[in-house]
């Protein structure tokens, strides 16, 4: 089965977002071996795609990666309906998901104060969460952004296989060094551990693949990491 992308956006007033977040999964969509299956913008940005509810699966689970594009602070980001926050009942990577990379400003903050362990709890099990630490930008240049996660993520080594395959943290990095200024700081938050069978897993290396990765579902440990773009 191929490996299933999805994107979600709200333009509010800036079609950026939306092109920001579809050129993920429509990037993945040229190579073989991978579909884009979700794509949802505006008003069919539910809360309920990413938080669990009674008689109904979350959209966000029927992808393995996806894309969004919102706005965003640091325990929270906007969907049309209302919000998913650190206190919703959030399980990523209760059905397929392993990566989630978001637009939204501030979502992975990490202060003294306020670490960005606060969303911990919402990884069930999930690889990844890429964001950023500070403020991020739509509109101006930022459109690329979601095409070039995928270019660098794998996408064009598929494509052309002599182009370097990056690892999931490397390609959002370079990413965004490409869309935006240096006062902006992307992130991430990954877990690793142990599978239920208890095989070790490590996702410091791990790459966007065809194939099905090991879940770290077990005995895990979290790791964040940011810089300037």
């Amino acid at each position: 089965m191929a490996k299933r992308m999805g994107s979600w956006w709200i333009k509010d007033g800036i079609d950026g977002r939306r092109k920001e977040a579809q050129g993920f999964p429509a990037t993945f969509a040229l190579a073989s071996g991978f579909d884009w299956t979700e794509d949802h913008g505006d008003s069919g940005v539910l809360e309920k795609d990413f938080v669990v509810t009674s008689n109904y699966q979350e959209k966000s689970e029927k992808v393995d990666c996806l894309m969004m594009s919102s706005h965003g602070n640091p325990n929270g980001f906007s969907t049309s309906d209302g919000s998913v926050s650190t206190g919703d009942n959030v399980d990523f990577g209760i059905g397929d998901l392993e990566v989630f990379a978001t637009h939204a400003c501030a979502l992975l903050e990490h202060t003294s104060s306020n670490s960005v362990g606060r969303w911990i709890p919402a990884f069930e099990r999930l690889h990844y969460m890429c964001g950023f630490h500070n403020s991020s930008y739509s509109g101006g240049g930022q459109d690329p952004r979601g095409q070039y996660f995928a270019m660098y993520g794998g996408a064009l080594h598929y494509l052309v296989s002599f182009f370097p395959h990056y690892t999931i943290r490397d390609a959002w990095k370079k990413a965004n060094q490409l869309v935006e200024g240096s006062n902006v700081q992307w992130a991430y938050l990954r877990a690793e551990g142990k599978t239920s069978g208890g095989s070790n897993v490590s996702t410091y290396n791990e790459k966007i693949t065809k194939s099905e990765p090991s879940d770290p579902s077990q005995n895990r440990t979290f790791w964040t990491a940011r810089g300037s773009c």
